[in-house]
């Protein structure tokens, strides 16, 4: 099964996808697509590891340069 979400928060996204897809501004084009590479199952206390904040910060980025 595929579920596609969107959203604005970087974190959100990694915490809930196997796969962060950025977009740029208008017209949208993808900047980024790319593996998240955090465990399948998620519990809460995730959000407070380096790898999540790595992932994070990964998405940010592209998410940043995408707007140039």
């Amino acid at each position: 099964m595929t579920v596609i979400f969107v959203t604005h928060s970087t974190s959100e996204a990694v915490f809930l996808a196997d796969r962060a897809v950025v977009m740029s501004k208008r017209p949208g084009r993808i900047v980024v697509d790319r593996a998240v590479e955090l465990p399948p199952e998620r519990l809460g206390e995730l959000r407070a590891t380096a790898a999540f904040a790595r992932e994070t910060h990964l998405v940010y980025e592209a998410l940043v340069q995408g707007d140039a």
